[in-house]
Order: structure tokens, then sequence, then C-alpha cells
């Protein structure tokens, strides 16, 4: 979705991406509200599954059914996502492709996955059960799991509105036009993800971790939004995460910051002492 052409004042080719920075995913791993919405989606999707009834379990006990595909996807949660993030991030170090370590991940989580499954289905339907053979456990299990895994990312690290999706693909009549003097506030799980902002006509883009999405709003808008405590505009056409910096490199009277998604940003000459006197441009 996003790109990573990035240029500054000085420089027509700067680099797209810092090597040897890696992708923050802890951010992904470690906040208990992130927690907490994976449990709420994983809950809501078990007890539909429980309605539903699907691989034959239909005809079971409705209350026993409830309970036992809420607690294979709360199982699930603690197994897939926790394996998927390590992966991504392993993979980051690696230099293989995140979708490639994602997939090989899940499949491996699976494996313990289907095992739970298969436990329960033995406790509560022995019948039917004593049926089903391991490679269908495994792969039934996969089936839900790779799907649900994509889902959650997408949804967790920032997912495009349909506007900004057409607007990417160069669908240019499809952005909506701007309205002056009012700005749309930005989403939530955007506020949450940003890791910087930067200024594109009367648009900014949220760059978060591997990705970056287009809102319709001005830059010292969102940024207002973002609060003071957690960045501070670096550039004109940029705002930074202070917890998004990985490191910073000068070249000459130049100096650009390294984020933690691989985005190198230019600091304007202006804020130089500024990000100096914050500690910004102490050397890790």
């Amino acid at each position: 979705m996003g790109h990573w052409s990035l240029k500054d004042e000085t420089s027509e080719d700067a680099p797209d991406r810092a090597r040897g920075v890696l992708p923050d995913f802890d951010d992904l791993l470690h906040r208990p509200e992130r927690w907490a919405r994976l449990f709420r989606g994983t809950t809501v999707a078990g007890l539909l599954f429980g309605v539903v009834g699907p691989y034959g379990s239909f005809i079971a006990n409705p209350t026993t059914r409830l309970f036992y595909w809420t607690t294979l996807f709360w199982a699930g949660t603690i197994l897939l996502w926790p394996s998927a993030i390590w992966a991504l991030r392993f993979g980051a170090r690696r230099g293989f492709p995140l979708w490639f370590a994602g997939t090989i991940a899940i499949l491996i989580a699976s494996i313990p996955l289907a095992g739970v499954a298969a436990f329960g289905c033995h406790i509560f339907w022995p019948v039917h059960a004593s049926g089903i053979r391991p490679l269908e456990w495994y792969v039934q299990t996969i089936v839900i799991a790779l799907p649900a895994v994509a889902v959650a990312l997408w949804y967790e690290t920032g997912q495009p509105r349909l506007p900004d999706m057409a607007s990417e693909l160069g669908l240019r009549g499809a952005r909506a036009a701007p309205v002056p003097g009012k700005a749309a506030a930005l989403p939530l799980h955007l506020i949450e993800a940003a890791l910087c902002l930067q200024m594109e006509d009367h648009h900014v883009r949220v760059h978060t971790v591997g990705r970056s999405y287009l809102h319709l709003a001005p830059l010292h808008s969102v940024a207002r939004e973002l609060g003071a405590q957690r960045g501070v505009q670096v550039h004109r056409s940029w705002w930074v995460a202070r917890a998004a910096i990985q490191d910073w490199e000068e070249d000459g009277r130049s100096v650009s910051l390294i984020l933690t998604n691989g985005l190198k940003v230019p600091v304007a000459r202006n804020r130089v002492a500024h990000l100096r006197a914050l500690g910004w441009l102490d050397r890790r």
C-alpha cells in the first residue's frame, strides 16, 4: 500500500529504507489494550463459530458448542499471535519476506493448536472425534488460523479505508475533495500505531510498521491530536514520534532520523538545535 520513496530538500534520491534498521514489532506484542482487542475479537469469532457449528459440531449441545469454539479461539490467540509477531521480527532481521515468515510461523503454531482442538473434541464429543484423522485436524486448523491472523495483523497495523486504497492504485477521482477548514479525526487504531506523519498536499500520510495510509487532514492538526509528549515536528513536512527513532545520521549540515520502520526522515536545519536540546540526537 504505502510508498517508501522519500525526498528531502537537499537530496533528490534519498534512500527508500535505511539498511540494517529493523521494524519495531514489540509494539504489536506488548500493549495490554492490543491484547484486550484481540481477545474481544476472538471471543466474538468463537461465539459466531459456536452458533454456526462448522466441521460437524452443529449437532452438539449449543452450550458445549459455544464453550468449545470460544475456548479454542482464545487458545489460538495465545499461540498464534506471539508466534506470528516473533516470526515477522526474525524475518525482518534475516531478510525474509514478512508474509513468508508469518505464514511459516502460523503453519508451525497450528500444530499444537490442532492438538488442543482434537483434545477438546475428544472430551466433549469422543465419537465424532474418533473419526477425524490427525492430518484433518491440522488442515481444519490452518484453514481458520491463516485468515484469522491475517485479519488481526491488517487491523492492528492500521487498516486503510476504501478511498485511500483507490488513491494508492492511481484512481485519483476516488479521493475525497478536501473541505477547507475541516479535518477528519484520525481513527483510533492509527493514533496508536503512528510512527511518523508526512505531509502530502491537503493530506497527511500516517506511517505505521511496514505500511502507510493517507488521511484527509493538515499535518499540524494530526500532530496536535497525537500530542506534544508523543513527538515533534522535525521538518515542515514531517512529524516524528520519539519512540520511533532508531538512530540518526549526519551528512555535512544535513541531519536525518532513522526510524524503527526503516524510514529515513530529514530534519530541518532550524530544528536541529531543538532536537539536540531534547536529547533526540544523543548517540545510543
